[in-house]
């Protein structure tokens, strides 16, 4: 069982005019490797931006084997052994810059060793502090710890994370998506969300799933045509793979069920006259079936009978490039005695 947790899904954005805009030349450094696999990212995005940017370090027997241990795949083990290397003269001669690193990638494959990012959402959150702690001034440690919070519901805590990260590097599109996702929850920032989402396609538009999550941005702020274009755009960008797992709305998801039964309402619950809301997690496989579920909120025994009706719902397959992926989530159930 993959328990939700911490999937940071990198979401989906996209722009007219980016797409004339070069992709960032700036090297991989080992912090933004490892954050970036820690955080949920997938091995395919992970090795394709190592390709086409290189990397900052030389990656010797033992950077590979923490790899290995770290759960990258072997696209991803391939890409950083045939890598161009440009390592820049500031990381290779500034010794406590060297040591702040190092201390920070502790914490980070610890995370990533141990699966915290689908496991326990919370000793993940603390490594990702941890790192912060380490190395301050890394923009990539403050992109972990932003995922972290954002996945245990900290939302706030998180927007000032990803902002910090940005002030530290403003041409970091994972943040600008990432900070995006988060201001897309709130009906009224959607705006805000469209511009952060703009502004990762500007400085990445070869990345589809960007394309694709600034089209919902779009769709959200009513631009059918806007987003109807950049989900154009994202279907051209043939050298990006489909992801293995996507965030969606809970609405865009509400279309595509298939069956659904209402929960029962638990009888201890209707005597005692309990009622709200349960906020669940939820993960689809490639069939359209509910393969996981993690409760964020709500009343334990509502929650309870909310997750044994959510499992049994259905929902048609999503297709991105033409492949099912999995998806991922958040569902409300609302429970009422009158």
């Amino acid at each position: 069982m993959k328990s939700l947790l911490l999937i940071p899904l990198l979401m989906l954005t996209g722009s007219n005019f980016a797409q004339t805009a070069a992709p960032p030349s700036r090297p991989l450094t080992q912090v933004e490797l490892i954050a970036l696999l820690a955080t949920g990212t997938s091995s395919e995005r992970i090795a394709k931006l190592v390709g086409v940017r290189g990397i900052d370090f030389i990656p010797d027997a033992g950077f590979l084997k923490s790899l290995q241990d770290d759960r990258a795949g072997d696209e991803l083990l391939t890409a950083v052994k045939s890598a161009k290397v440009r390592q820049e003269e500031a990381s290779a001669t500034d010794p406590e810059k060297a040591a702040k690193d190092s201390a920070a990638l502790a914490h980070l494959h610890r995370a990533a060793q141990s699966n915290l990012f689908y496991l326990d959402r919370s000793e993940a959150e603390l490594e990702f502090r941890e790192a912060v702690t380490a190395d301050p001034e890394n923009p990539f440690v403050h992109l972990a710890w932003g995922e972290g919070l954002s996945r245990t519901g900290k939302f706030d805590a998180a927007i000032s994370e990803f902002r910090i990260a940005l002030k530290l590097q403003p041409d970091l599109s994972d943040a600008h998506v990432r900070l995006g996702n988060i201001l897309l929850k709130d009906p009224t920032q959607h705006l805000e969300a469209k511009e952060e989402f703009k502004q990762a396609v500007t400085l990445d538009p070869s990345d589809a799933l960007a394309h694709i999550e600034y089209a919902t941005a779009l769709d959200a702020n009513g631009d059918k045509e806007g987003a109807a274009e950049q989900r154009k755009i994202a279907d051209g960008l043939g050298g990006s793979p489909a992801p293995r797992l996507v965030r969606v709305s809970g609405q865009v998801m509400a279309s595509r069920l298939i069956s659904r039964p209402p929960p029962d309402y638990p009888l201890e619950a209707r005597a005692a006259r309990i009622e709200g809301t349960v906020r669940m997690e939820v993960i689809i496989d490639r069939g359209g079936a509910v393969e996981d579920i993690a409760v964020i909120s709500g009343d334990p025994i509502l929650a309870k009978a909310a997750v044994t009706a959510v499992k049994k719902w259905r929902y048609q397959p999503t297709l991105i490039k033409g492949q099912p992926v999995e998806v991922i989530l958040e569902v409300d159930l609302a429970f009422n005695p009158r």
